[in-house]
């Protein structure tokens, strides 16, 4: 028992309690927890972090804010809000519960560190959380393996296949008996730096088959392909594949609310992502000398043909090549053939007839050079040997293209001839006021005639020797080629995208427009064609000087190409902006490069 020494003492102390008391139970009127769905997850599982407060007196709770996680990846930073309210002898508690949907990513224990949230102008924090990942298959402490009722894989057709030659990538869904798939839905771009990525269309709808793994029936199906060609030799790394699937399922027959609460049938949406994949990607045998090489793989035809065998002088002959088949034909370069002295060669043409169904892709692609003979005589495109990879056998074949003659015969001149005679002229005299001026001899060179006449021709020399120079150039120097072309090249794309917007055709619109920038840059720089990552480009662009503006605008349109075969469609106008942002962005890089 404390013995207080006098009364006013005992007032003194009511009065403190009478203050303090009341502001500390008011602070501590809430509850503030964090959990989690499952404490151990696949990786690519998705599963959610929830923060729960609790409190009956409680007037402002702000969103909570994530600090950084390691080992999982955040779908979205906004998480979903649900509120319940509950009346407990005659008590109101409130209760909001904030959920954050995550991935898993990296196999280990991981923590999850204390969320920040603020409750009536204060600042709290959650408990930490530890979480364990493990890989699909891991064995358990009874020695069975362990796979999740739903996960997505991503199967390749070879994985050790050689630069440029095609490979199926299979996107295969497994999920046990008792849970149907109502829809699926890639959720953002598939990244697959250092490969030529080509989506395959499906010939028919996904068909469910069922599997025995580790013991247990699952169900599978294969819900898209996509033809990918490496562009480089060594290890590569194909990213995680996202997907959102739409699941419905039963429930368990041991669940007694079941069927009484929210009926007979559980619907929701999941987020899956795939494992990454490593491949080891080998080069391409050595060729022969004296062989064309085009970057050929797969089971390919080549053909070389004249539209014509006989042409005047300055005229054009069109020599076509012609490469049909199954294999990596996006990626064929034109070949370059030893031209006859005497030959003029303009810009090539190249066209392209491709189909993306089934597992291949076949179709053809077509080169067209405009060569023009400068004198009459007899031209000779020589014998040429081209080499094709053959990837059942593993080994380098040679396709020999036949020579090709024609002749040039000289141009025939033209006569100018007058009509008529003099005797047939009818004179008429003059009449009228004849005025007379003087007219003092002037020496010839004073006068302006002279100096146009002197200046005109060396004029037009000058300006013929400057394009024979660009011409030889352009002809002998591909990188500066590729540079001299590289904005008509990105208007023709820009054309391209515009009459893919007149036709609605999104998919079509931001490949136009990806390839317009990229291909500038690609060009402009003297970059290799295939083999650069969009990040490559950017950081290509900053080291010349771009503004930040510039660089974050490129950045911008690039991932938006990337990943629009995906992502939601924007609205017409929305796809027009984004081509006259292409054209402005283009016109900038051009000052800049």
């Amino acid at each position: 028992m404390i013995k207080i020494g006098s009364f006013s003492s005992l007032i003194g102390l009511g009065i403190l309690f009478s203050v303090l008391l009341p502001a500390d139970l008011y602070s501590q009127d809430y509850t503030l927890e964090a959990t989690v769905s499952e404490n151990r997850i696949f990786v690519g599982e998705q599963f959610n972090l929830n923060i729960e407060v609790s409190g009956s007196s409680m007037r402002d709770v702000s969103l909570p804010v994530l600090p950084q996680l390691y080992g999982v990846r955040v779908l979205s930073s906004t998480p979903s809000r649900s509120t319940s309210i509950s009346i407990v002898n005659g008590r109101t508690t409130t209760s909001t519960t904030y959920s954050f949907s995550l991935i898993a990513r990296d196999t280990g224990v991981h923590t999850i560190p204390p969320v920040s949230i603020e409750i009536d102008g204060e600042t709290r924090q959650t408990n930490p959380i530890q979480i364990e990942i493990i890989e699909k298959g891991n064995l358990s402490t009874d020695s069975s393996r362990q796979l999740p009722d739903i996960f997505l894989e991503v199967e390749l057709s070879d994985d050790r296949p050689v630069t440029g030659q095609q490979i199926v990538a299979s996107v295969v869904l497994y999920f046990k008996q008792g849970i149907e798939i109502t829809s699926f839905q890639p959720t953002a771009g598939w990244r697959t730096d250092g490969f030529w990525k080509e989506e395959l269309e499906n010939i028919r709808q996904p068909e469910a088959e069922s599997v025995i793994l580790n013991g247990v029936r699952y169900r599978t199906a294969t819900l898209l392909r996509y033809a990918l060609f490496p562009s480089r030799s060594g290890n590569l790394t194909l990213a995680e594949y996202p997907m959102s699937v739409g699941v419905r399922t039963r429930p368990s027959r041991n669940d007694p609310f079941g069927s009484f609460f929210g009926g007979s049938i559980n619907q929701r949406r999941v987020s899956l992502e795939s494992e990454p994949i490593e491949l080891d990607i080998q080069p391409l045998p050595q060729t022969e000398r004296d062989v064309v090489n085009i970057n050929a793989v797969g089971d390919l035809t080549i053909e070389r043909s004249i539209n014509r065998n006989s042409v005047a002088t300055g005229e054009t002959v069109e020599l076509t090549t012609t490469i049909r088949g199954t294999g990596n034909i996006p990626l064929l370069r034109r070949p370059e053939y030893n031209m006859p002295d005497g030959i003029d060669l303009y810009t090539p043409q190249e066209s392209s007839n491709i189909e993306r169904r089934g597992l291949n892709i076949r179709g053809e692609k077509t080169f067209t050079e405009l060569l023009v003979p400068r004198a009459p005589g007899e031209f000779r495109v020589p014998e040429q040997r081209i080499s094709v990879y053959d990837v059942d056998n593993r080994r380098q074949r040679y396709i020999t293209l036949p020579e090709i003659t024609f002749r040039a015969s000289p141009a025939s001149g033209a006569t100018i001839a007058g009509s008529g005679s003099a005797s047939d002229a009818v004179l008429t005299p003059v009449t009228g006021l004849a005025v007379w001026n003087s007219n003092p001899n002037r020496p010839f060179y004073s006068r302006t005639i002279y100096w146009i006449l002197w200046i005109l021709p060396l004029a037009i020399l000058i300006v013929g020797y400057l394009k024979k120079q660009q011409l030889e150039r352009l002809q002998s120097d591909s990188v500066y080629a590729r540079s001299h072309r590289s904005f008509e090249t990105a208007k023709n794309h820009i054309e391209a995208a515009i009459k893919a917007h007149e036709q609605e055709n999104t998919k079509e619109i931001y490949n136009h427009l990806h390839k317009a920038l990229s291909g500038y840059i690609s060009d402009k720089l003297g970059l290799p064609l295939a083999g650069l990552s969009d990040h490559d480009l950017v950081e290509k662009v900053k080291q010349n000087e771009a503004s930040v503006e510039t660089a974050k605008t490129l950045k911008m349109l690039l991932n938006k190409c990337a990943t629009i075969s995906y992502a939601p469609a924007g609205s017409m106008d929305d796809q027009m902006k984004d081509i006259e942002k292409t054209e402005q962005l283009i016109k900038e890089l051009k000052k800049l490069l």
